[in-house]
């Protein structure tokens, strides 16, 4: 579904706890991109550490009908991309049985319950090492969520109301209703599907080479949907 979405369970010494593994990818940030600012290498360090346990816990919620363990999670941090490539989940984590009788969005709450703990420890983490504020750390892991329900959605084939309310739902069980959602954009055949409608800006043209994605925030909306129906003619063509 996400070739770089690479979790595992094991307890490998090499994966980093959210303290250091914080640390090293925010030093890298800095390096490499040193034009950048402090905004944007704190908020980029938290959405490369938050974005994969989140997307694991979502489609374990809505494909398995299970709860990913995030207790104890260790990070593996590429310095010389200065990026995450990992996240390990301790084998022993397992021990309750999160899968027996569950039922697809079954564990929403419990899933939610823990992403908002592990919301705490990583937003402590970075700023340890940076100022970074707690709404904007909310809103990019709402965007997560509902980009997560994205991938989920063909699968499961959910129609774009029924994944609106799911979407709704996980913010709410989040305390993130009103941080994030969904716009509907005219594809090429005449008919509408759903695009993130971002709650915050990821920053990334500060960097050099950077630019505003399609769904940015600081877009008008009218800018992105033309964005947006435009990219949708590209890949049909």
């Amino acid at each position: 579904m996400v070739p770089s979405l690479q979790g595992r369970c094991d307890a490998d010494a090499a994966a980093l706890p959210a303290g250091p593994a914080a640390e090293r990818l925010i030093g890298a940030l800095r390096a490499r991109d040193p034009q950048a600012g402090r905004a944007y290498w704190a908020l980029r360090a938290w959405s490369r550490l938050v974005w994969q346990p989140t997307y694991a816990s979502v489609f374990s919620v809505e494909l398995a009908g299970g709860v990913l363990p995030l207790a104890s999670l260790g990070w593996d941090v590429d310095v010389d991309e200065a990026d995450v490539t990992g996240f390990a989940v301790p084998a022993s984590s397992f021990a309750a049985p999160h899968f027996a009788g569950a039922t697809p969005g079954s564990g929403r709450a419990r899933a939610a319950e823990q992403l908002r703990a592990l919301s705490a420890t990583l937003l402590a983490a970075v700023q340890a090492n940076l100022p970074l504020h707690p709404k904007a750390a909310r809103r990019q892991l709402a965007d997560c969520v509902l980009a997560a329900l994205l991938r989920v959605q063909p699968i499961a084939r959910l129609a774009d109301d029924a994944l609106s309310d799911i979407g709704a739902d996980w913010l709410a069980q989040l305390g993130a209703s009103g941080d994030s959602g969904y716009l509907a954009f005219d594809t090429a055949p005449g008919t509408s599907c759903l695009a993130l409608d971002r709650g915050v800006c990821c920053l990334d043209d500060r960097r050099a080479g950077g630019d505003m994605c399609n769904t940015c925030p600081r877009l008008p909306r009218a800018e992105r949907l033309r964005r947006l129906g435009a990219q949708d003619l590209r890949n049909s063509a």
